[in-house]
């Protein structure tokens, strides 16, 4: 009968099957967490697995690099072994050994490689961890395997937008305790008929929309000061020389000093605005703390920012996405008589 059988497993397995030395159970609960699973790159690998066979006296647990597509293990200090294990190198450095001389318990247990650089090409690879007692006899093993696999590059796309928009306001509109005295449009802003010493605001509205990683800056610059038809100049804040204005901000104050022959302190226009934080980022600083506004003046060629955010704004919230700029003028008796004009630009640049 025996004979019949040992020839049956002939036919089956085309070997005889070994009846003699040791059995080889199987390490259970294994795996490999890679810290970098990308072509090329440097990773540690911890393993985890538990062994159902305590490695006796001498004997040790070891993993090994299947494939000569991994790079070798630089170091001992590179192997971190369990329960006190002593790490060494094996077979041209691409196996991680830990010895016991006294031996250690079958249980869960992690074994850490760091400094392996990963295979050039993606494909799956494997590693085996064996458990072998002194005479190198493998006492259980088993065979993980791991993917090398290129990164993968997610994208997406924001799109960039911006709205600026400019409204009127009404007299009822203040800007750092200044009233708005007349009713403005989007592209109007009427002083009116001014008074002899007596100062004059009128003020726009400003919202900005944007997502702009860095924010934006809403600067106004003016095509030449207030001129009349014959040739006449309302000068620019505070009683400036023709094409020059106060950069400093600074309190309205007293009228305009209405020198005899010193045209320019005949009367001035200055502006102001809600915008708060502009100190912050080193502009002009017109709120002052919630005290008396500070006004500057337009020199009719440099831009004055007037408004300002360092990040996406949502046209509504004051500081962030609205301001508003007031326009103060001031005249005194020897102020020629005339119709006076210029234009104001704005402009938003947001930057991304």
């Amino acid at each position: 009968m025996i004979l019949l059988l040992v020839f049956a497993m002939t036919m089956v397995y085309g070997i005889y099957p070994s009846i003699t030395g040791v059995k080889a159970e199987s390490i259970i609960n294994a795996s490999d967490t890679i810290s970098d699973s990308d072509l090329g790159e440097t990773a540690t690998h911890d393993l985890d697995f538990q062994t159902v066979i305590a490695t006796p006296a001498g004997g040790y647990i070891e993993v090994a690099f299947l494939s000569t597509d991994w790079g070798t293990i630089g170091d001992d200090g590179d192997i971190a072994c369990p329960g006190g294990g002593t790490a060494s190198r094996q077979d041209s450095n691409r196996t991680a050994r830990c010895t016991y001389g006294a031996g250690v318990g079958a249980g869960v247990k992690e074994i850490t490689i760091a400094d392996v650089t990963n295979s050039a090409t993606s494909s799956t690879y494997y590693l085996e961890i064996s458990n072998r007692n002194s005479s190198d006899v493998v006492l259980e093993y088993v065979t993980v395997a791991v993917r090398i696999i290129e990164d993968i590059l997610m994208t997406a796309t924001v799109e960039s937008t911006l709205v600026f928009n400019i409204t009127g306001t009404t007299t009822d509109a203040v800007v750092n305790g200044v009233g708005c005295d007349a009713v403005t449009t989007a592209t109007a802003t009427p002083f009116g008929t001014l008074e002899v010493n007596t100062a004059k605001t009128i003020c726009q509205d400003l919202y900005v929309t944007t997502n702009a990683d860095d924010g934006y800056i809403v600067t106004v610059e003016q095509d030449g000061e207030l001129t009349s038809d014959s040739g006449s100049n309302i000068n620019s804040f505070r009683d400036a020389a023709d094409g020059t204005g106060l950069t400093v901000p600074e309190p309205w104050g007293a009228a305009p000093a209405n020198t005899l022959d010193s045209y320019n302190t005949y009367g001035h226009m200055g502006l102001t605005s809600s915008d708060s934080d502009l100190d912050s980022f080193a502009y002009n600083d017109y709120y002052n703390g919630g005290g008396d506004a500070q006004y500057v003046g337009l020199d009719g060629t440099d831009p004055v920012v007037i408004m300002h955010h360092d990040g996406p704004s949502d046209g509504a919230t004051q500081d962030k996405g609205f301001a508003t700029v007031a326009y103060t003028a001031e005249i005194g008796s020897l102020q020629e008589a005339g119709d006076y004009e210029s234009t104001l630009t704005y402009i938003c640049t947001p930057t991304y």
